[in-house]
């Protein structure tokens, strides 16, 4: 592939993600992200952004681990979540079951698509 033929498929790339990336404020710090990203019941995987003074907090919102275990009951698979997301560079609140990491703004697209990817391959644990 020659070099503009790269540029250009980069910019579709590009292109699609954005596409089909949706954004929505909820309130004056916080972001609910539809991402492109489907999980293994075929729902769109969703990540939220709040903002604070020095850094952001990309997290799941909990949301992963109640959809595969809405009681909380399965120790297991809570255990295995959580190994799974520390592995990949998150923290785990053991309260919530939320996956989150505070990251700087720079850092916000790249991290939240990552614990899109994460939560996709959770989903299949369950």
């Amino acid at each position: 592939m020659k070099q503009d033929e790269t540029k250009a498929l980069d910019r579709e790339i590009g292109d699609y993600v954005a596409e089909n990336t949706k954004v929505i404020w909820v309130d004056n710090h916080t972001m609910q992200i539809a991402t492109m990203m489907i999980d293994s019941y075929g729902d769109t995987v969703y990540v939220w952004v709040e903002e604070a003074e020095d850094h952001c907090r990309v997290s799941d919102g909990g949301r992963i681990l109640f959809k595969l275990d809405p009681n909380s009951e399965d120790e297991e698979l809570n255990e295995m979540a959580k190994e799974i997301a520390i592995g990949s560079g998150y923290q785990f609140d053991d309260d919530h079951f939320e996956i989150y990491v505070d990251v700087d703004r720079k850092n916000v697209a790249q991290v939240a698509m990552k614990l899109a990817q994460l939560q996709v391959a959770i989903s299949y644990l369950g």
